[in-house]
């Protein structure tokens, strides 16, 4: 008898040690996240980026099916995931944003999925997956009218004017969107936005308008891209002295822009973070013998020899391999209908060149096969500058492949002038155009 009740009072001692544990966990993850908020709020990402990881930690070692644990950890990852993303880590980011939904699903919290997926939505524009976005947005936008939320409808309105439907050129879309936004109170970057796209519309007394309205703001991101978009307005209108003034404005907006960016201490504190996630596991873990080591090492010299004497000996046939390829590449395009029409139109220009019919397959294949002989040209374009259109690049296919201006912008439809606009914008808006002095032509084979 004395055996089992001192077995049931240790197990009873142990139950109640693990309930302690977990109630003290849980107070100190609310006490550290809310201190993070309090840093969040004081634009403090750095320090709350800190204190979200380490109540992340924390809520870790709670019982994870409790309810007031999943609302707790939804908060603190979205929370966290708003840091990284304030610091470019993009992906980090939405891997947090989601798990947070995925949590507010769980506990059938409306506001809480509302915040988490605009949040999903900002990163996934962030890393260029336009659609995910869209998509996202779109159901935050659906909670927030259903929760009657005036101030989030404004806000994803907003963003998703900003960060979609300027991408996609849906720019009608982006004025009634932002001027429904703008009507309902909204605050932020509306004006640039609602500038930007009577902008793209050619509107450009209305851009004007809207983007001096911009230069007003109280961010300096906001001012420094108002700035940039009057300067290539007053530039193509030839008023070179507001041109001139709008890009010293820009410069001094720029440079107050980014005064608090320090991506490396916030991916400091994730290093921080994965690596006491991690400690419990890497101290279970046994170091290699010291022969062992040099057995593995010895074993990766002998591999890396041979492997460095075959290399040698297929470089040769490899680059006679990858000749070849690239000459039956360049006979394919040449029996592409773009590429023949545009040759048709270098050589001559008559009515029989000019009755022309180019279907998007036939667009699909010559950017199939520039890709094919440029190794992934586009590819490593929209690497480089993710805001590429498809239109964009099939110009950009065009110049790589040294088509004349005159003959590209018959190919896309276009009048000379309109066209020389339309790649001047490309440069100056999509591929750092006042940072790279190069000319369109000398970006585009440079790649």
């Amino acid at each position: 008898m004395k055996t089992r009740y001192w077995i049931w009072a240790f197990l009873l001692t142990a139950i109640l040690a693990a309930c302690q544990q977990g109630a003290r966990s849980l107070k100190e993850a609310e006490t550290l996240f809310q201190q993070g908020l309090e840093q969040r709020v004081g634009k403090q990402t750095e320090a709350g980026a800190e204190s979200f990881s380490q109540a992340l930690l924390a809520i870790n070692r709670c019982n994870q099916a409790q309810p007031e644990v999943k609302r707790l950890k939804a908060q603190i990852e979205d929370n966290l995931g708003f840091c990284y993303w304030k610091h470019e880590l993009f992906d980090e980011a939405l891997h947090l944003h989601e798990d947070a939904a995925t949590l507010a699903r769980e506990l059938n919290d409306s506001t809480l999925l509302m915040n988490a997926l605009r949040n999903c939505g900002r990163a996934s524009a962030s890393l260029g997956d336009i659609d995910a976005a869209e998509q996202h947005y779109d159901e935050a936008l659906s909670l927030a009218k259903a929760l009657n939320d005036k101030t989030m409808q404004n806000e994803i309105l907003l963003e998703s004017s900003r960060d979609v439907l300027l991408v996609k050129e849906d720019y009608e879309q982006v004025i009634e969107r932002v001027s429904q936004a703008l009507a309902n109170g909204a605050q932020g970057d509306g004006p640039l936005t609602l500038g930007l796209a009577y902008y793209y519309l050619e509107q450009d007394s209305l851009a004007i308008v809207h983007l001096t309205e911009a230069t007003h703001n109280e961010m300096a991101g906001v001012r420094m891209s108002a700035y940039q978009s009057l300067y290539f307005i007053h530039q193509i209108e030839e008023d070179y002295q507001k041109a001139l003034e709008c890009h010293e404005l820009f410069n001094e907006n720029m440079m107050q822009a980014d005064s608090t960016h320090r991506s490396e201490q916030v991916q400091r504190i994730k290093a921080e973070y994965d690596l006491q996630m991690q400690k419990s596991q890497l101290q279970s873990e046994q170091k290699l013998k010291s022969l062992y080591l040099y057995l593995i090492l010895g074993l990766l010299l002998v591999v890396l020899a041979i492997t460095l004497l075959l290399l040698r000996q297929k470089t040769l046939s490899a680059k006679l391999k990858a000749e070849e390829m690239k000459n039956q590449l360049e006979l394919e395009l040449k029996k592409n209908k773009v590429y023949v029409t545009a040759l048709a139109l270098t050589e001559q220009i008559t009515a029989s060149t000019l009755d022309f019919d180019l279907k998007e397959t036939e667009w699909d294949d010559f950017v199939t096969l520039i890709d094919k002989v440029y190794n992934d040209f586009t590819k490593r374009l929209v690497n480089q500058y993710p805001t590429l259109t498809k239109s964009d690049l099939q110009i950009c296919c065009l110049t790589k492949q040294g088509f004349s201006n005159q003959v590209i912008s018959i190919l896309m439809n276009l009048q000379t002038n309109s066209y020389a606009r339309r790649k001047s914008r490309i440069k100056q808006e999509k591929m750092n155009g006042l940072e790279d002095e190069r000319s369109f032509e000398e970006i585009i084979n440079e790649i």
